[in-house]
């Protein structure tokens, strides 16, 4: 009889060239496995209590790829849903041993882990999250409480998973004054969301401009000279209009930036 377990598979990978090199993960193995491990795998899954503790050891490790992610629901039939439910679980769970503050360095371990897990969790919530699971990370990223870090990576969640309406939403209020704070981490993924959403807006003028007449005004009002810098090349590079503006020139003297040099 011949079956190999995922323990074996382990240790044939490591005896593998160069694999030794690769960081091993528990959702790499999975994508690895033999036809008749992925069927029992996928069986054993369909229990909610499994798959909860089974995302609780996914989440110890890094996801590489959101393309990974989607392969392992697809590859065992789970379900957005699902996944969401045992997700939210694991953000409860971690958060309440890690809290929504900075890892310091004399942390103990088991709060690295939560932390750890609390990230990743996050992360893999924008493969999955839906209704529920984007209120959820609207909710975090919106609490000036919660260190920048959570925040930005649940923007960035939310963003991911957000529909055309949804996301301009959130741009519109995510720049507007009263959610604006000190952390630069947090608006780097607004702006760069407000430029995916005017690059979606193709033949749309009427939402260009709006988009255009949105971040511009945040613009002038930017105090952190990289995010400026960033979301003014962009924005320029997409709206000639804005990128001859006297607000602009008014904004680049403020940030002490010279003015670009005639192509």
């Amino acid at each position: 009889m011949k079956k190999m377990s995922m323990v074996c598979m382990l240790v044939m990978c490591l005896a593998l060239p160069g694999f030794a090199s690769r960081q091993i993960t528990m959702l790499g193995i999975c994508l690895a496995s033999s036809e008749q491990e992925t069927e029992r795998l996928r069986e054993d899954l369909k229990n909610t209590v499994f798959l909860r503790d089974f995302v609780k050891k996914l989440l110890g490790s890094s996801l590489d790829t959101h393309e990974q992610a989607e392969e392992f629901k697809r590859r065992f039939g789970v379900s957005d849903e699902a996944m969401q439910a045992s997700l939210m679980d694991s953000v409860r769970e971690t958060s309440v041993k890690a809290g929504w503050k900075l890892r310091q360095q004399g942390d103990a371990q088991d709060i690295r882990i939560a932390d750890h897990h609390l990230r990743e969790a996050i992360r893999w919530l924008s493969t999955c999250a839906g209704a529920e699971g984007k209120g959820f990370l609207l909710g975090i990223a919106t609490d000036n409480a919660r260190d920048s870090d959570f925040r930005s990576g649940s923007i960035s969640a939310y963003m991911r998973r957000a529909n055309a309406q949804e996301k301009w939403d959130a741009i519109i209020r995510f720049l507007a004054d009263d959610l604006r704070t000190a952390e630069v981490r947090l608006f780097f993924n607004v702006y760069h969301a407000a430029m995916q959403a005017y690059d979606e807006a193709e033949g749309d003028t009427q939402k260009r401009e709006a988009i255009v007449a949105t971040v511009s005004a945040a613009l002038v009002k930017e105090e952190d000279k990289k995010a400026f810098e960033e979301a003014d090349k962009l924005l320029a590079e997409r709206s000639a209009e804005y990128a001859e503006s006297p607000q602009r020139k008014a904004a680049l003297e403020r940030m002490n930036k010279p003015p670009e040099k005639p192509q």
